[in-house]
């Protein structure tokens, strides 16, 4: 049995991945794990950390690399933390995707599931419709802009993202050089001082739209910079916007958003319907997966009397499957999301389809009893109150859409406690180069 100390160089084989994707070896009295390593890897490894479960070690060498490591495409990889599959052969990536998927389930509910292989992407590449940020000004004067490292606050500074839409790459460098030569003081988080702290770019790359947006401690966005980030690139720049977060912590974005200069949101044209997506709206970040997605949904539901959709945002699901129910209602808390929907309905023409703001736990009740709910909640998955809700209205079906497995699968045995059955699991990969996988799923109600 070996025994860990600090520093030590030790010998492994990459058997597995550990829930958060990182590479496992089982080689000693606690399992080892190594980011950036491959099942098959045989690896020269320095120990980095020992937690109470698990030793922490980086890769030194590589002995004999997996059959499925491949050269990774991002000059940045490694030092930033967005991508940390990479290194793997995209094929590969699904199979593992798959794989850790029946493995968590089975864990959860101890039996095989009717569960698809992952749908990936023809290309991989530049589908991100959205950049975050977070900014720092050297003592050059420069202004930096990336990700951050792997496990830190340290920003690795991009040139290039090869996961995001290209016209959002093209304009990193000039954001930066323009930002660099301007006098507005930039975030110090070692100092708590500083007023500009993100730079956040969304967008559609179907309808050439590009929203800027500038987070901030306090108000410090001119029209005059609002101006100059237009002028690099007026074709596709609509809008800026400044949004204020005076917090301390690490969350990104604020409560209060101002339009600068243009338009306050862009537009995206998904399945012949048109969305507005505001600064403060939440939009999924992979439009040609979320598209397949769609299309499968709108197959599984098919034509109904009465559909209700939980956590609706700015009404995707809702307004794409209009023409399958009689009758329509989203349900969002978020009011940006909220008021974009209102406007989508309207100029989709889509009459049957309503928005309610608030609570799903909230609301639920007061909604009358639909044949067909449709959830699509946050990472951290249902509140119990939904459960109960949906326990007492006992609609026909029930499609789950989730970016998390992990809550998916605890809220799938609520679903079966409450009298449904799960009937079907289509994996898509929205992030592709990372373990994260998306989930459509669906269940009917025992007779």
């Amino acid at each position: 049995m070996k025994e860990f100390t600090k520093g030590k160089r030790i010998l492994v084989e990459i058997e597995d991945f550990s829930v958060k994707g990182d590479g496992i070896s089982k080689t000693g009295e606690k399992p080892v794990v190594v980011p950036f390593s491959v099942p098959g890897d045989r690896l020269k490894v320095r120990i980095t950390d020992i937690k109470k479960t698990y030793v922490l070690g980086e890769i030194e060498e590589i002995l004999e690399p997996s059959e499925h490591r491949i050269a990774p495409r991002c000059p940045h990889f490694g030092e930033c933390g967005g991508c940390p599959w990479q290194m793997i052969d995209y094929k590969a990536q699904l199979a593992f995707k798959r794989d850790a998927l029946v493995k968590l389930l089975s864990e959860f509910m101890g039996t095989s599931l009717p569960l698809d292989d992952v749908s990936g992407m023809e290309d991989p590449w530049f589908f991100r419709n959205k950049a975050q940020y977070p900014l720092k000004r050297l003592g050059s004067g420069k202004v930096i802009m990336g990700f951050y490292r792997k496990g830190t606050n340290h920003i690795a500074d991009l040139e290039e993202c090869p996961v995001e839409y290209r016209m959002l790459n093209e304009l990193i460098n000039p954001i930066k050089e323009l930002l660099s030569a301007e006098k507005i003081t930039v975030f110090a988080r070692e100092r708590n001082w500083g007023k500009l702290r993100y730079l956040i770019m969304r967008g559609s790359e179907r309808q050439g739209e590009v929203l800027v947006v500038l987070v901030a401690r306090m108000q410090a966005v001119s029209v005059k910079l609002a101006r100059k980030i237009v002028e690099l690139d007026p074709l596709h720049i609509v809008g800026v916007v400044e949004n204020i977060n005076p917090s301390y912590g690490n969350v990104i974005l604020g409560p209060t958003f101002k339009k600068i200069l243009g338009a306050e949101s862009y537009k995206e044209k998904i399945l012949g319907n048109t969305f507005r997506v505001s600064a403060g709206s939440f939009f999924q970040t992979n439009v040609v997966q979320a598209e397949l997605l769609l299309r499968e949904l709108r197959e599984r539901v098919g034509e109904t009397r009465f559909l209700l959709d939980l956590y609706s945002g700015v009404g995707l699901f809702s307004i794409t499957l209009a023409d399958k129910a009689q009758r329509v209602i989203g349900v969002e808390e978020n009011s940006f999301s909220y008021f974009d929907a209102l406007h989508n309905a309207y100029i989709n023409d889509q009459a049957n389809v309503e928005f309610v703001q608030g609570k799903a736990e909230g609301v639920i009740m007061g909604l009358g009893k639909p044949d067909v709910v449709v959830l699509d909640p946050p990472r951290a998955g249902l509140h119990d109150d939904v459960i109960a809700g949906l326990h007492y209205l006992r609609p026909e079906r029930i499609f789950y859409v989730s970016c998390n497995p992990r809550s998916f699968a605890r809220d799938a045995l609520s679903l079966i406690g409450i009298g449904y059955e799960l009937v079907h699991i289509s994996p898509y990969d929205f992030f592709p180069h990372t373990p994260h996988v998306e989930v459509l799923s669906e269940f009917r109600l025992k007779v």
